[in-house]
């Protein structure tokens, strides 16, 4: 990689620490941390990762993850300055001395010694979960995370610690520069098979793809799973399993008691990859695939992971798995491979939502924000954008295709880097608006994978309005985030943050002005006085867990903690109550539509016209909702919301629809 794109990336880096700080209030090796640790999550190098940051006399740690099957846990530690030029190095000296501190942190966790007494700190649930998970994990990584360049030539050893393996990796800024300009997928595997997997090739297919059908031994896969976790299942399968949990009973019990049987029993994998080395050699003269480079699973998953599972108790030495190898011309990768997840997928169905990024709401949040100007406010004197980042490091590209500084000026006026939303934080500000505060807690990929799922199942009207209501939204969860931080309450940031957005909009019954604020790009003092009252109480709750043994972490993601926080007393004051408005009606409007039928809406435009209570313009507005939904389609913002009032004052006069609506139990649930 040329020097002059890493400069460029450590000038974006910095810009974008800089920009989250000041979004949330925070401090800019917090917001490093947070940056850093989103990306390793959502490329699958760890698994639901929280920023934990604590340092003392010779112990430091920046945060941690742990897989939902607590088989792997992983030790973050973040190294972080204000500088990009050249001079900022990081040596082996100072390497090994970050990552004796991480050592030290755990051992004095296992000890004893860092016990807190505080139960609602977030260094307490840390040191915790390191002393329940260190025990039974099967791999324990140390990650150091830093912008300097490395001077570091050979390769940081694993050490023995406490009885566990431990692997230690450096990302510095060299590898991060080389990981994001890659685009959307990490660092690629290369997946070595020293004995060789006999394969045959399917006929000649385009020059797009080419398919081999081989055999792996049920070691060789466990092993790579080890090595690799959930980086070796594509994006779509890997969120997928997340939500749904990666052992399978029924794998299970065949691993244990016909192991010699998996290759009849079980429908095998299927994977894709950008290359393959093959072997023509040998005394049999059969093509052998020595070497698979840009490896990624994506059909069978679970057959993955539980093989891998299974290893610790039963003896897998006899089990072979199928595998129909896809090889992919590298440059259509992006294109080809999420597809083939989505269309190939049987063992565990992945629905079209799952295609994330690419899906048709993505894009067309994408395609409004870039042409959505935003008023002047608080912190902009002139009209700006929101800048939707669909996919990771749009943001940076579009900048770097600025050919001069003073036209890259102009862009970041244009596009404050504050003001850029990610597709995670998109679902983040509309899961804790639908008051689902406890999804949000549990990380952002599973977090982004329910929503995805909600997408697929609703189909949401992206237009303007929906537009402008997001960014509303992201300004109010924004703003409460730097209220939390400004209390100091010690911890659990995030979750209190998440839980004061959906009390609110509960007290207020998601009458919060919206459009307020979007016209404003700030909030009032009387929505600013709420939160901070509410956060307080909040807080209360979130670190009060019933029971002595529950994380508070744990307890935020349980709907019994939603259920505590719903049933604060507390109600909007008169200052608040003078502001809502019920102009968040077109999310219920959508809902409503759905729940009916085209023949309802001619049954009101006929009532309309018969009993003389809608005039022209009024009937033709009902008829387009009726023809829409005979289209299967949905019918414009102001459109619809026009019709559902009509169809209210009907209601109201006395009009009953030839099909009742059926609410489903999703919306009744959250009504």
């Amino acid at each position: 990689m040329r020097e002059s794109d890493v400069d460029t990336y450590a000038y974006n880096l910095l810009e974008e620490v800089r920009a989250l700080a000041e979004t949330n209030d925070s401090d800019p090796q917090e917001a490093f941390a947070s940056v850093m640790l989103e990306q390793l999550a959502g490329d699958g190098l760890t698994e639901d990762p929280a920023v934990v940051r604590f340092r003392d006399h010779g112990v430091e740690v920046s945060g941690f993850g742990v897989t939902s099957d607590n088989r792997s846990l992983d030790l973050f530690i973040t190294n972080y300055s204000p500088r990009a030029d050249h001079a900022h190095k990081i040596n082996r000296t100072e390497i090994e001395a970050a990552f004796r501190r991480l050592e030290n942190f755990v051992s004095r966790s296992l000890s004893g010694a860092l016990a807190r007494k505080d139960p609602s700190s977030e260094v307490t649930g840390l040191i915790r979960r390191v002393v329940e998970s260190y025990p039974r994990v099967d791999r324990v990584r140390f990650l150091l995370i830093t912008n300097a360049r490395s001077v570091t030539k050979d390769p940081i050893v694993p050490i023995q610690l406490h009885g566990r393996a431990v692997t230690r990796e450096v990302w510095d800024l060299r590898r991060l520069a080389n990981w994001t300009t890659s685009g959307s997928r990490a660092e690629p595997i290369i997946a070595e098979f020293p004995a060789g997997l006999p394969c045959l090739g399917t006929p000649n297919t385009t020059d797009d793809y080419s398919v081999l059908l081989t055999i792996v031994p049920g070691v060789d896969l466990a092993e790579l799973y080890a090595r690799h976790g959930a980086r070796l299942l594509e994006l779509n399968v890997r969120s997928f399993l997340q939500v749904r949990g990666a052992v399978n009973a029924g794998i299970q019990r065949t691993l244990r008691e016909y192991p010699e049987r998996f290759l009849a029993y079980n429908n095998g994998i299927a994977a894709t990859a950008s290359a393959v080395d093959f072997d023509e050699g040998g005394p049999d003269q059969q093509r052998r695939i020595r070497r698979i480079y840009d490896l990624q699973i994506v059909n069978g998953g679970q057959t993955t992971a539980s093989i891998h599972h299974a290893r610790r108790t039963t003896d897998i030495s006899s089990v072979l798995v199928q595998m129909k190898l896809t090889v992919v011309s590298p440059e259509r990768l992006d294109e080809i491979v999420p597809r083939i997840s989505a269309y190939s997928n049987t063992q565990n169905k992945v629905t079209a939502s799952d295609l994330k990024a690419n899906s048709g709401f993505h894009v067309d949040v994408e395609r409004i924000m870039r042409t959505l100007w935003a008023p002047p406010g608080p912190t902009h004197d002139n009209d700006t954008h929101w800048f939707y980042e669909r996919a990771r490091g749009q943001y940076a590209n579009a900048l770097a295709a600025e050919s001069t500084r003073s036209r890259q000026k102009i862009f970041k006026e244009i596009n404050p880097a504050s003001q850029k939303i990610t597709k995670s934080e998109l679902a983040k500000y509309e899961a804790s608006w639908a008051m689902l505060p406890q999804q949000v807690c549990l990380g952002a990929e599973k977090n982004f994978t329910l929503f995805s799922e909600w997408i697929d199942q609703r189909q949401p009207l992206v237009d303007k309005d929906y537009c402008q209501r997001l960014v509303a939204k992201a300004i109010l969860f924004r703003q409460a985030d730097r209220l939390v931080a400004r209390q100091n309450f010690g911890g659990y940031k995030a979750n209190i943050v998440a839980y004061t957005v959906a009390k609110i909009a509960h007290a207020t019954g998601s009458r919060v002005d919206l459009d307020r604020v979007w016209r404003e790009q700030a909030i009032t003092p009387a929505l600013t006085e709420s939160l901070t009252e509410i956060s307080i109480l909040v807080q209360k709750i979130i670190t009060s867990p019933p029971g002595s043994s529950t994380h508070v972490g744990e307890w935020t993601k349980k709907d019994e903690c939603w259920e505590a926080v719903r049933d604060i007393d507390w109600v909007p004051p008169p200052t608040l109550n003078a502001e809502l408005t019920p102009l968040d009606s077109y999310t219920d409007d959508v809902r409503a539509l759905r729940d009916s039928q085209a023949g309802d809406w001619q049954d009101l435009a006929a009532w309309g016209a018969s009993t003389g209570t809608f005039d022209d313009q009024q009937r033709a507005a009902v008829r387009d909702v009726a023809h829409a939904l005979a289209q299967g389609n949905i019918p414009a913002g102001k459109q619809l919301r026009a019709a559902s009032r009509l169809m209210g004052l009907a209601l109201d006069g006395g009009f009953r629809p030839s099909q009742p609506p059926n609410r489903s139990s999703e919306a009744a649930r959250r009504a």
